[in-house]
């Protein structure tokens, strides 16, 4: 192109106003990029929800080059540029505002567009449930004990918790939690109400009965919406271990039919094995169950009794093994049990359940509990969540744990996918919402967190829930409410869980009563005279107190004795303090989060 063209080129660039677009297109574009930096996440949206808006708007730009280019915005409307010697303007610079706020809006439209129809269709990273999608869900009502020994309650208990599980392992069906429904064993409710609170189409209820050597299991099943029955039926066999599994076998089986779900072969295969031929290790099994859902220190020490107990009769029940470094695992998070006297076997137990029977969920969220809460492997325990998730879409612990797992690294958008389909699971655990509300406040979305924590404690007054919400009013700046939700759990407590005492002395400290902050710090390093006590519960007290130095060395004991918190020294906002401490930086790194401080 001559120089003389070239001019020309550049002029008639000018006159159709090219350039302005171009610079009000930037503007507009990063405008757009900085309000995404503050609403995707308010919003809950996957972390790459802001690449791809980087990403469409840069393929619209072109796009809007060309628009300034071939057409004009004047007060008759939009019109096709006329030609240099019949030009009729609109005004200086107006056509380029309005062709780029135009396309800009365009530009808009098309990436809610394409991020819409991306997130509505999963992909295989995505997990597989979402509250209110078009599968048939279910929910299996605590069964009643009809036994003469009220003594017997717990196999009745045991008998719903197995029928649960074999109906997890039906991938095409939704089948709320255990933990989700227990509140409906005292709570009684019509059938239709249950359904809406849980959001199921079909609940499944019925009766257990033990006596000498027989039982008798009566279910049926009732199609919410109508308020009808579907089925009912009857099982009345002898008391052995192999009658016992044929009547969790048949009863999942039915409810597929009845639902018209058609099994897969290896679905079936899971649903029909037997986990032991031992009706006395069962039988302890389930008892450990049954303490270990009271998440108490007594019932998480029987617990660890019935399982031992069960694995003498059986060494070969790999369902007792995940239960047992279930067990191990829980009793390390505010309980007084020290993360190096019982992880090792904690891995032990979740490593020789996969040895028994690798296509166990439970036995790989067992084994990624260790490497995620123990190891710091947060690769393999990510990966060791998702394996589960595919081999048992409706087990969720396994989401329930990926979610920390993520947010401990920042990664909010993917945590909060993997906590709303633990919560379509399990709608009504104080646990998952518990984590919910946890996501929240180390996303910094206080009020948010606030509402999740309130609602769960009016649903269910439960002590941790209340000693979590301490920490959100204390960095919204109320500190009374805080200090009062504190107190009040730590008193609850004493000494069997030290969360609450924790952070009371955080909030102490930031409320200017000093001598209170200390009293905790003194409290806490008498008790671990005679008890384990997690030095990152002192190194929280001293953060608030703004004495670093003595922070960073309670933080470096914590690393050494392997607790849980380190996982969250990266996102927890009581440690905003202490970001820009070098020491703190190289702790991080020491714990495998370098990515998060480069």
């Amino acid at each position: 192109m001559s120089d003389s063209r070239l001019g020309r080129f550049l002029a008639e660039l000018k006159r159709r106003r090219v350039y302005r677009v171009a610079v009000v297109y930037a503007a507009v574009a990063f405008v757009i990029w900085q309000a995404a930096d503050f609403v995707l996440p308010a919003l809950r949206l996957p972390d790459w929800s802001a690449t791809l808006i980087v990403v469409v708007t840069l393929i619209g730009f072109p796009f809007a080059l060309a628009l300034a280019w071939a057409f004009d915005i004047t007060p008759e409307g939009v019109q096709r540029t006329a030609p240099l010697a019949a030009e009729r303007g609109a005004g200086p610079g107006r056509r380029g505002v309005m062709a780029a706020f135009g396309a800009g809006v365009v530009v808009a439209v098309a990436a809610g567009a394409v991020f819409f129809l991306l997130t509505g269709r999963p992909t295989q990273e995505e997990l597989p449930y979402l509250a209110g999608e078009a599968r048939p869900a279910i929910a299996v009502l605590p069964f009643d004990n009809i036994s003469p020994d009220p003594g017997d309650a717990y196999f009745a208990d045991g008998m719903h918790e197995q029928i649960t599980s074999q109906l997890t392992r039906v991938s095409a069906i939704r089948v709320i939690s255990r933990t989700s429904v227990m509140q409906y064993r005292e709570e009684k409710k019509p059938v239709r109400d249950i359904a809406a609170e849980l959001g199921v189409d079909y609940v499944l209820e019925g009766s257990a009965r033990k006596a000498e050597d027989r039982v008798r299991l009566t279910v049926q099943l009732i199609d919410a919406d109508r308020d009808e029955h579907v089925w009912m039926d009857e099982y009345d066999r002898d008391l052995t271990a192999a009658h016992l599994f044929e009547i969790q076998s048949e009863v999942a089986e039915r409810v597929a039919s009845a639902l018209e779900v058609e099994l897969t072969a290896s679905e079936r295969e899971r649903i029909e094995r037997h986990p032991t031929e031992s009706l006395a290790a069962y039988d302890l099994y389930m008892l450990g169950r049954y303490y270990w859902n009271q998440l108490d220190a007594e019932g998480l020490e029987r617990a660890v009794e019935y399982f031992e107990r069960a694995l003498e009769l059986d060494p070969d029940f790999a369902l007792a093994y995940s239960g047992l470094a279930d067990t191990y695992m829980v009793q390390t998070q505010g309980w007084g049990v020290a993360p190096r006297d019982v992880f090792p076997q904690a891995r032990e137990a979740a490593e020789r359940a996969l040895a028994l029977d690798s296509t166990l969920a439970e036995a790989h969220t067992s084994l990624g509990g260790v490497q995620l809460f123990y190891d710091w492997d947060f690769e393999a325990a990510e990966a060791a969540f998702r394996r589960a998730i595919e081999l048992n879409p409706n087990y969720a612990p396994a989401p329930h744990w990926l979610g920390i797992s993520l947010y401990s690294r920042a990664r909010f958008g993917e945590a909060s996918q993997a906590v709303e389909r633990a919560l379509a699971l399990d709608p009504q655990s104080t646990y998952v919402r518990m984590n919910v509300g946890y996501l929240l406040y180390v996303s910094r979305q206080y009020d948010q967190a606030l509402e999740v924590y309130s609602d769960a404690i009016e649903a269910d007054s439960n002590a941790i829930v209340r000693a979590l919400r301490g920490p959100v009013y204390v960095q919204l700046g109320r500190l009374e409410e805080g200090i009062a939700d504190l107190e009040f759990v730590a008193e609850m407590l004493g000494e069997r869980n030290l969360i609450p005492a924790a952070y009371l002395g955080f909030a102490y400290a930031r409320a200017g009563r000093r001598s209170d902050a200390e009293r905790v710090i003194r409290e806490l390093q008498e008790l671990s005279a005679t008890r384990f006590v997690n030095p990152d519960y002192i190194a929280i007290v001293y953060i608030g107190l703004g004495e670093n130095d003595e922070a960073i060395e309670w933080l470096y004991r914590a690393t050494e004795a392997r607790t849980d918190w380190p996982l969250f020294f990266s996102v927890d906002p009581v440690i905003d303090s202490l970001q820009s401490d070098p020491r703190y930086r190289e702790l991080l790194r020491s714990i495998g989060l370098s990515e998060l401080v480069e």
